[in-house]
C-alpha cells in the first residue's frame, strides 16, 4: 500500500487498557468442552451472530446492533451510559438486515427476508423508528421506492439528504428529507439527467453529478459523464467523460472546493486513489495505490465535517491507512492494546466521548469494543460467535499462484488448526458472480464455509479466478466470453498448484459453490473429469442457452441484460451455439465420471428451477448417478435454520463419502 500523506504517525503518550464493561442480557457460551474444531456441531457454526453491524449515534451515547430475537434478526440499542440493551423491533416473520442513524433518537431500518447467501439482494421494507420503538413510519409512502442516504444533516434537524427517483426513474435526485413529517425538499431542480450518482461538498450541497448516457448501441458499453457546479446558483458543467465498462473514474469525495478525491485507472491496469481538479479538469497527485488491488472506494470520512480522515482496504488482509494523525495514533495504542486481531475504528463526533472498534481476525469471529477517550481505556461489549473458540479455528492464510497463461490469481486458503497441511483432501470454494470479489483475508460472512470444511479435516481454496472484479482490468477482461474455459482453468490450476506444494493430495479433490460458482463446479467436471473426485453445485447454472433465454429470470424481466452486455460478457446462442453446447454442463452429462450433488431452490428466480430439472434429466439420460434435491421453499441460496443445516450436514456427508475421512 502506497500512502502519499505526509502527515507523521504520533506515539501514544498513554497506555491502553481493557476494561470489560458489561451489557445487561448478554448470555455467554466459552465453548471450552470443544477439544477440536471437528467436534463442533454443524448448528454452532452457521447459528446467527450475536451481534452484527454494530454502530454508534452521531453523540457517542448509545450503540444499535442487529442481533437474533424470537429467531429472526431484530434490531436493538444499547445505552452506553446504563449499560442497558433494548429490543426496538420484535419481528417474527421477517428481519432487519440493514440500519443507520439519522440523529441522536431515531433510526432508520430496512426489514425483509435475510440477504441471501448468493445472487437477488433484497431491499425489502424502510421503517423510521425512535430508539424508544415509538413513532415509526413506513418510509415508501414518502419517497415511493428505494433511496441512499448520502448524509446527515448537521444542524439539529435530524433531517437527511438523500438521492431518489421521484420524478424520473432514469435519473436520481437529491432531497432534503425528514423521516418525521415525510417532508422532502428538492436540491437538484436543474439536474443534469440520467444521474447515476451524487457527491456532496462539506457543505452538503450536490456539487458533482455521474451520468449515465444512452447506448450507443446494444454492443457498446455505456458512456459516463461527470458534471459540476460551483453552487446552487450556479449551471452544471460538463468536466468529464468516460467511455467503456473498465475505463474508470469515479468521483468520491471533496478534499476542498476545487478538488476531489476520485479512484480512476488513468491508463494503467489498476484503479488508484486521486485527487482530481476541478478548475483544470485534470488527475493530480496519486493519494493511495496497490501493487495488485483496486483502490476504488473505502475512504473513511468524519461525520460532522466530512474530511477524508483515511482509507480502508483489503488486500491480503484488511487495514485501514489514516492520513488524519489522531485516528494513525489511536489505531496505533488499540493495535498494542488487540495485538492479535484487525481492528476498525468507526470515527465519531469530535466531541463524542465513544468511540467504537471491531475486532476481528481469520480465527476469531470478532468483538466489539468501546474506547473511552476521556478514560483512555478500551471496554469489550460483546463478542459476535463467542461459542465458535478461536483457539481451535482453522488456520487462513493468503496464496498468490499463476495460471496456465501467466496470469496472477490470488486466493485464500484455509487449513485445519495445527495440522502439518500436507497431502490434506481439498475442497474448492467457487464463488457466484462471477464479476465480483467474494473473498478476503478474514472471512466470516453470514456463513463461514471455509472455517466449517476446514474443521472436518479439509484444506478449502477460495480463488479469485479471472472475471472476479477488484484486480485490475487484465484479471476483468480476459473473462469474457471464457466460461468454461480459461475461467475453468484458473481454478483448476489453484488445485494443481496446491498439489504442487505438497499441501493437497491430488487424488481427492472436490468442487464446490452456487450459481457461477455452482456452473463451474459442474463444469469442472466435463472439462477435467478424471482429475475430480465430486461435486456439489447449489442453485447452479447449468445450460448458458437457457441463462440466455429463460425470460422468467429477474435478470430477464427488469433489464436489457441480455441482449447487451450478456452478448459481450458471455456470448449469444446464435453466434456462440457451438461453445456454448461445448461448455454447458447439461449438455455434457455423458462426460462426467465423478459423483454429483445438486440442490437448488424452489422459489429461484435468478436461475430459475429449469436449471436444476435439466441437468438432472440430463444425468438419468446418460446413465448418471446425481444426489438432487429441491427446497422448495428457499430462493437463489438458503435461509431458514433447518435447510442450512441439512445443506450443510449433507455436504459433509457427501465429501466423507467420496474424499475419505481425513
Amino acid at each position: 500500500m502506497k500512502i502519499l500523506s505526509r502527515l507523521p504517525r504520533l506515539a501514544l503518550t498513554w497506555l491502553v487498557i481493557c476494561v470489560p464493561l458489561a451489557v445487561q442480557g448478554q448470555a455467554t457460551t466459552a465453548g471450552s468442552g470443544y477439544k477440536t474444531a471437528a467436534d463442533i456441531p454443524v448448528g454452532e457454526f452457521f447459528r446467527l451472530p450475536r451481534y452484527s453491524q454494530m454502530a454508534m449515534s452521531p453523540n457517542g451515547r448509545k450503540l444499535a446492533a442487529v442481533a437474533p430475537v424470537n429467531g429472526r434478526e431484530n434490531l436493538v440499542v444499547i445505552d452506553l451510559d446504563s449499560k442497558q440493551s433494548t429490543a426496538v423491533t420484535d419481528f417474527k416473520t421477517v428481519d432487519v438486515n440493514w440500519f443507520t442513524w439519522v440523529d441522536d433518537g431515531r433510526l432508520i431500518f430496512r426489514a425483509s427476508n435475510r440477504e441471501l447467501e448468493t445472487g437477488v439482494w433484497r431491499r425489502g421494507a424502510m421503517i423510521a423508528i425512535d430508539t424508544d420503538g415509538k413513532n415509526s413510519r413506513n418510509l415508501a409512502q414518502d419517497v415511493r421506492g428505494s433511496f441512499d442516504i448520502l448524509a446527515r444533516t448537521r444542524d439539529g434537524s435530524g433531517e437527511l439528504i438523500i438521492s431518489t427517483h421521484l420524478r424520473d426513474i432514469q435519473s436520481e435526485d437529491v432531497y432534503r428529507y425528514d423521516t418525521r413529517t415525510g417532508r422532502t425538499k428538492l436540491l437538484t431542480f436543474d439536474s443534469p439527467g440520467r444521474v447515476a450518482d451524487w457527491v456532496l461538498d462539506h457543505r452538503l450541497e450536490p456539487r458533482i453529478a455521474m451520468r449515465v448516457e444512452p447506448r450507443e448501441s446494444a454492443d457498446k458499453a455505456r458512456k459516463r459523464t461527470l458534471w459540476h457546479r460551483q453552487s446552487a446558483a450556479d449551471s452544471w458543467l460538463q468536466i468529464g467523460e468516460l467511455s467503456g465498462d473498465l475505463d474508470r473514474l469515479r468521483p468520491l469525495a471533496f478534499d476542498d472546493d476545487q478538488t476531489l478525491f476520485v479512484a480512476s485507472r488513468h491508463g494503467g491496469d489498476r484503479s488508484a486513489i486521486y485527487r482530481y481538479d476541478i478548475a483544470k479538469k485534470q488527475l493530480g497527485e496519486v493519494v493511495a495505490q496497490h501493487p495488485w488491488l483496486d483502490l476504488d472506494d473505502g475512504l473513511v470520512i468524519h461525520p460532522a465535517s466530512g474530511k477524508v480522515l483515511g482509507i480502508r482496504h483489503s488486500a491480503e488482509m484488511p487495514g485501514t491507512s489514516w492520513f488524519d494523525e489522531r485516528y494513525a495514533a489511536v489505531q496505533a495504542g488499540i493495535d498494542k492494546a488487540l495485538p492479535d486481531t484487525v481492528n476498525h475504528i468507526t470515527p465519531g463526533d469530535d466531541a463524542a466521548r465513544y468511540a467504537l472498534v471491531f475486532a476481528r481476525s481469520a480465527t476469531d469471529a470478532g468483538s466489539y469494543y468501546i474506547f473511552d477517550t476521556q478514560q483512555r481505556s478500551l471496554g469489550k461489549i460483546a463478542a459476535t460467535r463467542e461459542w465458535l473458540p478461536s483457539a481451535l479455528m482453522p488456520e487462513r492464510r493468503f496464496v498468490m499462484y499463476k495460471a496456465r497463461d501467466g496470469l496472477n490469481i490470488p486466493a485464500w486458503l484455509t487449513v485445519p488448526r495445527g495440522s502439518e497441511a500436507k497431502n490434506l483432501p481439498l475442497v474448492v470454494h467457487i464463488h457466484g458472480g462471477p464479476w465480483v470479489r467474494s473473498y478476503h483475508g478474514i472471512q466470516w460472512g453470514r456463513w463461514p464455509t471455509a472455517q466449517f470444511f476446514a474443521s472436518r479435516g479439509y484444506a478449502v481454496l477460495e480463488p479469485e479466478p479471472r472475471g472476479s472484479t477488484g484486480f485490475g482490468s487484465k484479471h476483468y477482461q480476459s473473462s469474457f466470453k471464457q466460461w468454461g474455459l480459461t475461467m475453468q482453468d484458473d481454478i483448476t490450476d489453484g488445485a494443481l498448484h496446491l498439489v504442487a506444494q505438497g499441501i493437497v493430495d491430488k487424488s481427492r479433490m472436490c468442487l464446490f459453490g452456487g450459481s457461477y460458482g455452482g456452473y463451474a463446479a459442474l463444469q469442472g467436471l466435463v472439462r477435467d473429469p478424471d482429475l475430480w473426485k465430486c461435486s456439489h453445485a447449489y442453485v447452479a447454472v447449468t445450460d448458458i442457452e437457457l441463462k440466455q433465454n429463460v425470460t422468467w429470470s429477474d435478470t430477464a424481466r427488469y433489464s436489457d441484460y441480455y441482449q447487451t452486455d450478456f452478448k459481450r460478457w458471455i456470448g449469444d446462442i446464435s453466434a456462440d451455439r457451438a461453445r456454448f453446447d461445448a461448455t454447458s454442463p447439461a449438455k455434457n452429462a455423458d462426460k462426467i465420471k465423478a459423483a454429483v450433488m445438486l440442490t437448488m431452490g424452489g422459489q429461484d428466480i435468478r436461475v430459475p428451477l429449469i436449471h436444476g430439472t435439466t441437468f438432472r434429466d440430463a444425468m438419468e439420460k446418460a446413465g448418471k448417478p446425481l444426489d438432487y434435491k429441491v427446497y422448495l421453499d428457499e430462493a437463489h441460496g438458503f435461509n431458514a435454520p433447518g435447510n442450512v443445516i441439512d445443506f450443510y450436514t449433507r455436504t459433509e456427508q457427501f465429501f466423507a463419502r467420496h474424499l475419505g475421512k481425513p
